[in-house]
C-alpha cells in the first residue's frame, strides 16, 4: 500500500491530459486516506499494548485532516453531480470522525480494541482496492461505456460486502463495532436514606 501511495501521484501527474485541479484534490484526498488507513492498520498491531501512544499525535493530526477532506470531497461531489466523489467521501468522514472520537474519549477500552481498529482499517483498504479494480475489469470486459454512476455503484457494492465481512469477522472474533467496553456498568446514583417516620 505504501508503494501505491508513493507511485500513484507521478502516474496521475504525468498523464497526457490538460491540468485539472479536481484531479489534484482527488489525488491528495485519496493519498491522505490510504496513508492514514495503512498507518492505523499497522500501528493498531504494533502498539496494541500502548493505547495512549496509538491514539496520540498522529490520530490528533490525521483524524481531523481526513475528516475535513472527506467533507470537502462530499460537497464537491454533490455540487458537481459526481456520484463517485460522494461515495468515496465516506472514507475520510468515517475514519476521520472515528479517529477524533477515539482520541478524545476516555473510557474503558474493549480488550480487543486494537484488533477492531486493525480489521476495520484492513476492510477499508479492501473497499478502496476492489471497488476500483472491479469497476475497471467491468468496464474493460463487459461495459466499455460504463458511467460514473456505474463506478459509484461498484464502490458502494464493495462497501456493502466489506461491512458484511466485518459482521462475520466480528461475530467470529468477538469484536465490537466500537472500541470501548460496553459491559462497564454506569455509575449508580447514591441511594437516598430516608430519615424519620
Amino acid at each position: 500500500m505504501l508503494a501505491t501511495v508513493l507511485t500513484v501521484p507521478p502516474v496521475v501527474l504525468l498523464r497526457p491530459v490538460p491540468f485539472d485541479p479536481g484531479w489534484i484534490v482527488s489525488l491528495v484526498y485519496l493519498s491522505a486516506c490510504v496513508g492514514t488507513v495503512v498507518t492505523v492498520a499497522w500501528t493498531a498491531i504494533r502498539w496494541k499494548d500502548q493505547p495512549e501512544r496509538f491514539r496520540g499525535l498522529h490520530f490528533r493530526l490525521l483524524g481531523p485532516l481526513v475528516a475535513s477532506l472527506g467533507a470537502v470531497v462530499l460537497v464537491a461531489g454533490l455540487v458537481k453531480g459526481d456520484p463517485v466523489a460522494a461515495v468515496l467521501s465516506w472514507v475520510g468522514l468515517a475514519y476521520g470522525t472515528a479517529m477524533i472520537y477515539f482520541a478524545r474519549r476516555r473510557a474503558p477500552l474493549h480488550r480487543q480494541w486494537w484488533l477492531a481498529w486493525h480489521v476495520n482499517a484492513t476492510l477499508g483498504l479492501f473497499t478502496a482496492v476492489h471497488g476500483t479494480l472491479g469497476f475497471v475489469v467491468w468496464r474493460s470486459l463487459v461495459a466499455p461505456d460504463a458511467s460514473r454512476a456505474d463506478a459509484a455503484a461498484w464502490h458502494a457494492g464493495v462497501l456493502v460486502v466489506a461491512l458484511l465481512m466485518r459482521a462475520v469477522v466480528g461475530r467470529q472474533r468477538g469484536l465490537p463495532w466500537g472500541f470501548f467496553d460496553g459491559s462497564a456498568a454506569p455509575a449508580q446514583a447514591p441511594h437516598r436514606v430516608r430519615v424519620g417516620g
